[in-house]
């Protein structure tokens, strides 16, 4: 499942796409212990985690919380 190269926003989307589809093993466990701390559903941690990790791939600062 390697991830698209690319900055552009249709190359994240496609990525946020790919990641949210079954995780392996390893991410899902990361996304499970995410859900407990955050006390979120494993669906949002899930799509917290993907957009996370396109936008590490495309090089590109995560998003800043609003206050």
């Amino acid at each position: 499942m390697p991830l698209k190269r690319g900055k552009s926003q249709k190359t994240v989307s496609k990525n946020i796409k790919e990641l949210m589809k079954k995780p392996s093993k390893a991410r899902a466990k990361g996304i499970s212990t995410l859900a407990k701390r955050m006390g979120i559903s494993r669906e949002e941690a899930q799509r917290r985690q993907a957009v996370a990790i396109s936008l590490r791939a495309a090089g590109k600062p995560l998003p800043k919380k609003k206050k």
